[in-house]
Formats: structure tokens, sequence, C-alpha cells
């Protein structure tokens, strides 16, 4: 059985890192083992089944576990997943975006989030009140599952952030009154400033194609340089030739800092805007990690439950050890997807497993142990007599144990094994 590696980051925002969880077999062994069991795709066949990338993300961070409680609750509550979706009443996982750089953000008072951060957090938010629906939804059929729920979040902070922000994060004139009437102001400032350009155009007999354009953040006209007419202003650009240049006139200079008054006006509202909805939120910054951990968890789970309904997979008896290794009619995942790939008519064919070393069998690999580590503990007396490090046997666990500095072998006498 496998289980997500989950530690909470420096900043305390769950983090999904690849380490996994610990384990009998070392970890150079266990990395050996798993590569030779192809494990990772295997478990990539299972993460394609997921609805978003942090999903994805958490199955393919599975590793074995020996932990015996978890391994039970973890696949009792597959199997009431897999159950919902054999009889059509199945979990529907949300993919959630990755909000923790956000929360990570939130945790320094006074910062601000970019609309398209609220953006992801309303999508998030959004995520999350879907997928809490979906496990009370199915509480009384599968209880287990049921318990990936989350508390509740605020709920005027959703429709606070869908009226203040459009989809790309720019904030909308309903985010507040004062932001709606400085963006008239502008529109307003900036007609006035067109039409009275335009008509300086007319006044100097400049061709069709002369326009009222923008250098530098200031509207300006197109001069011949060698006008006799020319407009007094100020010269903003020229042509790549010398031979144009784009002026500001001396009459529209009050217009154009009416302009650019107004424009100011209107970014330090929507400044205003965005700093209230983050401090909106948070408050509640760890009710959305939460929420967040919910939805990824469950993604993780209806994946691994989808997969074992196309395999027809079914949760199996797992006891304690020591205990016999049986495996029914077992097939490897990879050579399902191969199968799924290439012939569907061509079935994969299964293989039985029994295991069971006895009593006699596992004494007797348990005296081999010991023995073992009695020859080394009495090498170690040879190369470091009377050495302190060296403690004994532990006739309980049957482990060599030493303390204080790594061991070093010391040079025997010339001429003299030991």
């Amino acid at each position: 059985m496998t289980r997500p590696s989950e530690t909470p980051s420096p900043t305390g925002v769950l983090a999904f890192p690849d380490a996994g969880t610990p384990f009998a077999l070392p970890d150079r062994q266990l990395g050996q083992a798993l590569e030779s069991l192809e494990f990772n795709a295997a478990l990539g066949l299972v993460a394609a089944r997921a609805a978003g990338t942090l999903g994805a993300d958490r199955v393919r961070s599975r590793r074995p576990s020996a932990d015996l409680v978890w391994i039970r609750d973890e696949l009792a509550r597959v199997a009431q997943a897999a159950q919902l979706i054999r009889t059509g009443k199945g979990v529907n996982a949300e993919a959630a975006p990755d909000i923790r750089p956000a929360l990570d953000r939130l945790r320094v008072p006074g910062t601000m989030l970019e609309g398209p951060a609220l953006v992801t957090v309303r999508q998030a938010l959004a995520a999350g009140r879907l997928v809490l629906a979906e496990l009370r939804r199915v509480a009384e059929d599968a209880p287990l599952v049921a318990q990936l729920s989350a508390p509740p979040m605020d709920r005027s902070i959703e429709p606070r952030l869908q009226s203040a922000l459009d989809g790309d994060g720019e904030v909308q004139d309903a985010a507040s009154p004062a932001l709606g009437a400085a963006r008239n102001r502008v529109r307003t400032s900036r007609e006035r400033l067109i039409r009275r350009l335009e008509a300086m155009l007319r006044e100097l007999g400049a061709g069709a194609e002369a326009t009222v354009t923008v250098r530098g953040g200031r509207y300006v006209i197109p001069v011949s340089r060698d006008a006799r007419n020319r407009p007094a202003g100020i010269v903003h650009d020229e042509s790549a030739s010398g031979a144009t240049l784009f002026v500001e006139p001396t009459q529209t200079i009050e217009l154009g800092n009416a302009l650019r008054s107004a424009e100011v006006e209107v970014e330090r509202e929507v400044l205003r805007v965005l700093q209230e909805l983050t401090e909106m939120i948070r408050p509640h910054r760890d009710a959305f990690a939460a929420s967040l951990e919910m939805c990824v968890a469950v993604d993780d789970l209806v994946a691994r439950a989808k997969y074992s309904v196309d395999i027809d997979g079914f949760a199996p008896t797992v006891n304690s050890a020591p205990a016999p290794l049986t495996l029914w009619h077992a097939r490897h995942p990879l050579l399902l997807a191969q199968r799924e790939a290439a012939d569907r008519d061509q079935p994969v064919v299964p293989f039985d497993l029994m295991l069971d070393l006895g009593d006699a069998h596992r004494e007797g690999l348990a005296q081999r142990r010991r023995q073992g580590l009695h020859d080394v503990a009495l090498l170690l007396e040879r190369v470091h007599p009377g050495d302190p490090q060296v403690e004994a046997l532990d006739g309980d666990d049957h482990a060599l144990r030493w303390c204080g500095r790594p061991l070093r072998p010391r040079r025997p006498p010339r001429g003299r094994l030991p």
C-alpha cells in the first residue's frame, strides 16, 4: 500500500515533496526495488485519471507504507469511492488551482495579492465549495470518503471576488463607486483631448494618414519638421527618418494633465480595492489551505477509485506480519495498459502466487541473521580490541549496536593480520 508524503513547509502551508514515508527497507534498496517494479510508471497510470495537476502530483508522490492501520483505512476508503462509481453515484473531483504561493504571501502582514492571484483564489474557493457539496452528498453511502471534508468557507467571500474581478484579474468598475466614477472621468478627459487634437490636425491641413497617437504616455500629433505652421509645444519623439515630429501642442497640455490626473486616480483606487480584497481573505488563510487539501485529497482518492474500477480491482485483505502472501489473478498494471493501447480483445494472463514461509523457515532466517551479526561483532572486536564503542548484540532486536563516532578499522601491525 502507498501513502502520500505530506509535510508542512516552513511557511506552514501544506507541501507535497517526493520523499516517501519511512519504510522497512533503506532508501537506496527501496528505490532500486521500486525501479525494478516500474512503480513510478504504474503510478502514472493512476495519476492520468486525476482531474487536476495537484491531484496527479499527489498520486505520483505515493510511496510504500508499512503502517497496517493506515493501509486498512485507506483501502476501505478507496473501496467506498469505487463502489460509488460502480453504482453511478461517484464523487466528482475538481481541478483546484495551486494557491499555495498566494497563501504563503498572505502570511506576511501588509502584503497585497495582484488581480490574477485573487482570481486563482476565487477559483480554488469555487472548487472547494463544489467538492464539499459532493462529500456531503455521499456521506451516508461512503462515510470514510466524507471524512475528507473541510470546514465550509465564509459565503460572502466568493460573491465579492466575483463582482470585483473579471476572468483575467482586472478590477471591474463595480468593485467600488469611486473606481467607476474615476474611470468615467478618464473616458471623458480622453475624448475631450482627442477631439481637440484632431481639430488641430484639420487646421494644419494634415492628410488622412495623420492621426492622433501616444508617445511617452502623452497624446501627440505628427507634424512635418519643415512645416511653417508647426504649432508650439513639446516634442516627445520623431520618426525613424527624422522628417516627422510628434508634438504635444501647448494648447492641449492642460487637457493632457487632466487626463493623467484621472488615470492616476484610477490606479490609486485599483490598488485600494486589491488591498481591500487581500485583507478580506487574509484571516481565512488556514481555511483556504484546508479547503485546498480537501480538493487534492479527493482528487487523489477519486483517481485511485477510477483506476480500481477500470481494471476491475477490489480491496485486498491485509494481515499483520508474519502472514502468508497470497495473490489471486494478479496482473501487472503496465501490461493492462499495453493491452488497452494495443488490442482490447487480447487478455492479460493473470498469475496466482502463494508464499508461506512457515514458522520453521522464518526462524531459520532469523537464526542466520543472528549468526551473521555475531560474526560481524567478532570481527569488530578483533579490529577494535577493547573498544568501548562496540556495545554488543541486542538479544531482542538482533541488532548490532555501537555508539560515538563511526568505526574505522585500525591499521594492523606490519606483517600481521588481525
